[in-house]
Order: C-alpha cells, then sequence, then structure tokens
C-alpha cells in the first residue's frame, strides 16, 4: 500500500511513493512507512552474516581454515553496513516525515528495549542448546545491544541535532573511545567489564575476560554518520532526484573505501619493507588494521561501510530502474524480518551446523545456498504472519499517551495548567 510522506516540502512525488510502503496489515494512526529497497539492502547485510556465521560454524570446524578465512573476511562488511543502514532509515524518515517522525522514535524506543531484555534472551538460550552454557552466552555482548542502544538515542540525537553537528559528535565519540582503548586501564573488575561492553578492549584475555562483545559507544558513532547520510539521501528523494541520490552515496561509499584500501596497503608494504614495525608499536597497528572489528578500528569501518555503502547504492538504484526484481524481492523478505532472520541464521548455524558437524566438501557452496534458502524460508514465514509486531515490550503506547497529555497540557492556558 502506497503512503504519501508529509514533510516540510510537501508530500514526497509519485516515484518515491512507488518505493515506500507500509508493512503489510499494518492498522496503526502512526505506522511509519518502509523504504522497500532499503530493506533490500538490509537484506544483503544479512547475507555476510549468514557468510561469516557459515565460516565459522562450517569450514572452520571442517578444516577448511583457508576458504573459512576468506568467506569471513568478506563477511566483515556485515555489521557496518547494518548499523549505517540502519541510521540511514532514521536520517531518510526524518526528512521525508517529520511530522510524524516522533511517532517513529517511540517505536524504536520500544524496540530497542526490546532487543535488549528479550532479544539478548533468546540469543543467550543458544548456549543451552548449543552445550556452552546459558550464563556464558548471556555475558556475550552481541551486535543486537550495540544496535539497539543506537536506536535509543540514536533517533533523539538526529532529531535534535543538525547534520554537522551530528558528524562532529560522532567523531569525537569514535575518537575518545580509541583514546580509552588505548590509553585507560583498568585492573580486572566491574570497571574493565564496563570498558568491554560500552568503549571495547583490544586483547580482553589479557584482563581476564573470556567472551566477545560490540563495544556500544563505536557504534553509535557509526549510527549518527548513518543518519546524515540518509538525511542527505530524503533531501534528493524529496527533489525527486534519486538517481543524483544514490550516485552521492556511491561517492562515499567509494571514497570511504579507498581511504580504508590506501592504508591497509600502506600497513602491507610497511610490514614488507619494516618488519618490526608492527613489533614495536601494536596498538597503532591495531588501530589501523582492516581487520579491527573488536572494538571497531577507523579503518575497518572506512573500508567494510564504505564497500557497503556502494552495495547500498547499487541496490537502490536497481529498485529505482525496476531491474533484478525478484532478487531484490528475496532480499526484501529478509531484510524486513531482520532481526528474527538473525535469529534463524543464529541457531541454524550456532547449533544444528556445529552439532551435525558436517565433512568437508568441495561443494560447500551448495551447502551454503542450501542454507540460506532455509533462512528465507524463515524470513518469508515470519513475514506473512506479521512477525514484527511481536517485537515490543509495549512501552510505545505508554510514551504515546505521555506524549499526548504533555502536548495537551502545552495547550492549556497558563491558569489551568498551573492549577
Amino acid at each position: 500500500m502506497s503512503a504519501e510522506l508529509e514533510s516540510p516540502a510537501g508530500s514526497v512525488g509519485v516515484t518515491l511513493n512507488r518505493d515506500l510502503t507500509k508493512p503489510r496489515g499494518s492498522k496503526s494512526s502512526h505506522s511509519t512507512p518502509r523504504l522497500a529497497s532499503l530493506d533490500a539492502a538490509r537484506g544483503a547485510a544479512m547475507l555476510f552474516v549468514c557468510m561469516a556465521h557459515f565460516a565459522y560454524s562450517y569450514l572452520f570446524m571442517s578444516g577448511a581454515g583457508e576458504a573459512g578465512a576468506d568467506l569471513a573476511s568478506v563477511g566483515m562488511l556485515a555489521s557496518p553496513t547494518f548499523v549505517a543502514v540502519s541510521g540511514m532509515v532514521t536520517g531518510l524518515i526524518l526528512v521525508t516525515s517529520r511530522i510524524s517522525f516522533p511517532h517513529f522514535r517511540r517505536k524504536l524506543v520500544d524496540r530497542g528495549v526490546f532487543l535488549l531484555l528479550i532479544g539478548h534472551t533468546v540469543l543467550a538460550f543458544m548456549g543451552v542448546l548449543s552445550g556452552t552454557g546459558f550464563a556464558r552466552q548471556y555475558k556475550v555482548g552481541y551486535i543486537t545491544d550495540a544496535i539497539a542502544i543506537a536506536i535509543i538515542v540514536g533517533p533523539w540525537l538526529a532529531f535534535k541535532l543538525k547534520q554537522r553537528s551530528r558528524l562532529l559528535l560522532a567523531a569525537a565519540i569514535f575518537a575518545v573511545d580509541w583514546y580509552a582503548i588505548l590509553f585507560w586501564s583498568r585492573n580486572p573488575g566491574t570497571a574493565t567489564l564496563a570498558k568491554h561492553y560500552l568503549i571495547g578492549l583490544l586483547n580482553p584475555a589479557d584482563v581476564g575476560v573470556d567472551f566477545q562483545a560490540f563495544p556500544v559507544i563505536p557504534w553509535i558513532a557509526v549510527y549518527l554518520v548513518g543518519t546524515v547520510i540518509g538525511e542527505r539521501l530524503g533531501t534528493f528523494y524529496l527533489d525527486e532526484n534519486q538517481q543524483r541520490g544514490h550516485r552521492f552515496l556511491a561517492k562515499i561509499g567509494l571514497v570511504s573505501f579507498s581511504i580504508g584500501a590506501t592504508v591497509k596497503l600502506g600497513l602491507m608494504l610497511l610490514r614488507h619493507f619494516v618488519p618490526d614495525f608492527a613489533q614495536v608499536h601494536p596498538s597503532l597497528m591495531a588501530l589501523l588494521s582492516s581487520y579491527q572489528k573488536f572494538p571497531p578500528g577507523p579503518i575497518y569501518i572506512c573500508l567494510y561501510a564504505g564497500a557497503g555503502l556502494l552495495l547500498v547504492a547499487a541496490i537502490l538504484e536497481a529498485g529505482r530502474r525496476g531491474t533484478h526484481t525478484v532478487a531484490l524481492n528475496l532480499l526484501r523478505q529478509i531484510g524486513q524480518a531482520s532481526f528474527f532472520s538473525y535469529i534463524a541464521e543464529f541457531y541454524l548455524y550456532g547449533v544444528l551446523f556445529r552439532r551435525l558437524r558436517l565433512p568437508y566438501t568441495p561443494f560447500w557452496p551448495i551447502l551454503f545456498f542450501f542454507s540460506l534458502a532455509v533462512v528465507l524460508a524463515a524470513a518469508a514465514a515470519w513475514n506473512s504472519i506479521e512477525g514484527n509486531r511481536f517485537l515490543t515490550v509495549g512501552i510505545a503506547p505508554f510514551l504515546e499517551r505521555t506524549a499526548r497529555k504533555r502536548e495537551r497540557r502545552r495547550h492549556l492556558p497558563i491558569d489551568v495548567a498551573a492549577a
């Protein structure tokens, strides 16, 4: 069902409305329109998640370490792309539907609390089935936790701050975070755990931490940059110039990727000609490494987010042209059910594949595509019952009622309001 968005510039043009749809079966008066092609981009990011988890759960375990390393390296594109796209959606809605944006923001708060409380627990339950233990898995900091915090605070910052201020804030957050990573040390204990979850540890095992975590603060910075990109993209959409917007997105991706690739090449040359440099400056090498994911380094973000933005630009342009419709529709199924798809592949690879301990076969790509078909079928089934409506803790209606009361109080005469 097409949706006409309200914005300071008026209604969005027909071209944009063809791609903006409300979720099927939505009855809420404040339902937020979805950009179908961005759902496809989310779905593409999920494919890279599947690549990484398939590599660890099958290729490494079956002894194909070289193929596993290659596939896992490609799969590293997933996290920065997904977080950036999530921020882009917020920025796009902010500029194309500013009047209803507060309702969208409150829904995201609800979703974020759900991810932290229910989503985290569902992911941790994998430990019961995989044999690693619930308590151990519950300690892990999942990417969904970082996204949850980002979608709780990020939309509010996007609404309050101008684009330039958001970019400066994101840069400051990221820089201070890495300063704390490199120079703020704590003995093992509560402070170290807080640093692990919020800021990041380069070598957690050295301070007695034996589990992984996606630190929240640097990923909030990535999300904020995504909101600025999405807002700029939305401006092009309002002008009914999608193609120019996609070129803008591709340029950002290309510049970011080029920076990352240039530094990566420079480090490779440095290792070759000055082999002792890495041993003398391990922290600097970690900061500039394209593989520095925990916590995310600037070159890792530039390289993989840049590649991800190029992919997103290509998907959006394909949606505009109406090409590759079958592939885009399949990706949209996964992207619209992104959290459920993440749960499905998480258990598929983390529990079933590890339990089966399948032997290596040179035809493993067939096995991988079969696993993708399973994830796609699960996502399609979830979407058929409008499963995303269950991803709530029920605080959105409370927030709506509170906002309406506050609005009514603002319009009361001063003497009545005081009484």
